[in-house]
């Protein structure tokens, strides 16, 4: 599956899709009503076939199919979903008309030709940059909007991948993510963290003064958001400008990329916005995306493994803090940089889980334990 995305001409008809995205948050916040209503009756879920009965018999929507009305009471049950299996940290909440961002067309409802997309529901088409070809068959499409007011069509196909060529084979490496350095890879290479939000703090700071000054509900006030949100806009558009080519540039050199782990929820709520400026867990999703198209195993080692605390000579070194960036082990005198050892700790116990997944239950593999004096392999 392959997602192509393109800008939308914004016209005097893009107000039908904000009227078409109000109706989409009515429809999340009355089923979001129903569901908490029930709970407090009767302590139970209502189960998504009898939410989406209820929706089809007893409210009309005249602005949106019935395929469009499904997928949001879908994203609704995901989201309790995620919550009871303690993958979010909080229970769906009631959105507002201006922040309900999207609406999905599963197999019917829209008609694309060209650079052009027809809403049956409404019998308007717009017309969009189309900047490449989408191949394949369309298997659903998205209509989007972002915090600026700029319109999106994400057209997903059933295309394959292209894969792409590598200049090295065979490689491996450990990655230790770190807050000095945004990358240290075990054969000694070091990325330096861009940090593109503190570059532009102050300006980042000074609209955001000059948009608490203004007056709620006044255009003043809206016009000072959207020069806020555009520079939050820029710095995303450049973070992840650098990630997507960080992320090539790795699964070019290596085939097995060996990453840990981290407990980034907890990370954040300790170093705040350092982390969200860093953002690891966007990386980690980028560079597993790129890794299909390489052919790239990317694994992940256990959060809990000692990777910047052992010794090559085995011993781990419990006293560690994170104020200590170079150590000497009392055992053999070896000096360590903290994050490059920990990088090849990684790579060493990421080969080594790996070539004993053959040998161990499938209900252990996440959780092997390997005596750290592993020879080392080199790639």
């Amino acid at each position: 599956m392959i997602t192509y995305k393109y800008k939308l001409y914004r016209t005097d008809k893009t107000k039908h899709i904000d009227r078409m995205l109000r109706e989409a948050c009515f429809v999340w916040n009355h089923a979001l009503a129903l569901q908490k209503r029930y709970y407090r009756l009767f302590k139970k879920y209502i189960p998504l076939g009898v939410m989406q009965h209820h929706q089809a018999k007893r409210v009309k929507r005249n602005l949106l199919g019935a395929q469009t009305v499904q997928e949001i009471l879908e994203r609704l049950d995901m989201a309790y979903k995620r919550f009871f299996e303690h993958l979010a940290i909080r229970p769906p909440k009631f959105r507002k008309a201006k922040d309900f961002a999207s609406i999905v067309y599963k197999q019917c409802g829209f008609c694309l030709f060209g650079n052009e997309i027809a809403i049956n529901k409404i019998h308007k088409s717009y017309k969009f940059s189309k900047s490449r070809e989408y191949e394949g068959k369309v298997k659903r499409v998205v209509l989007k909007r972002n915090r600026l007011g700029e319109y999106f069509i994400l057209i997903v196909t059933d295309a394959e991948p292209q894969s792409y060529g590598k200049t090295l084979k065979g490689a491996s490496v450990g990655i230790d993510f770190g807050l000095k350095k945004y990358l240290t890879l075990s054969d000694g290479t070091a990325y330096d963290n861009p940090q593109f939000m503190k570059e532009s703090l102050v300006e980042l700071r000074r609209r955001s003064r000059n948009l608490s000054k203004c007056k709620k509900g006044s255009n003043n006030r809206e016009r000072k958001r959207k020069d806020l949100d555009r520079l939050m806009n820029d710095i995303c558009n450049k973070r992840s400008d650098f990630q997507w080519k960080l992320a090539h540039e790795l699964c070019r050199k290596y085939d097995r990329i060996f990453i840990e782990d981290l407990n980034l929820e907890g990370m954040n709520r300790r170093w705040g916005r350092k982390m969200h400026d860093l953002a690891h867990a966007d990386f980690v999703q980028k560079l597993e995306y790129v890794a299909v198209k390489y052919g790239v195993v990317v694994h992940k080692i256990d959060r809990f493994y000692p990777s910047s605390k052992t010794c090559t000579c085995g011993y781990v070194n419990k006293q560690l803090q994170l104020k200590d960036r170079h150590w000497t082990c009392p055992e053999c005198g070896a000096v360590h940089d903290r994050d490059l050892l920990a990088a090849q700790n990684i790579l060493r116990q990421g080969i080594a889980e790996l070539e004993s997944t053959s040998k161990t239950p499938s209900s252990r593999r996440a959780h092997v334990r390997l005596h750290p004096r592993i020879s080392r392999i080199h790639a």
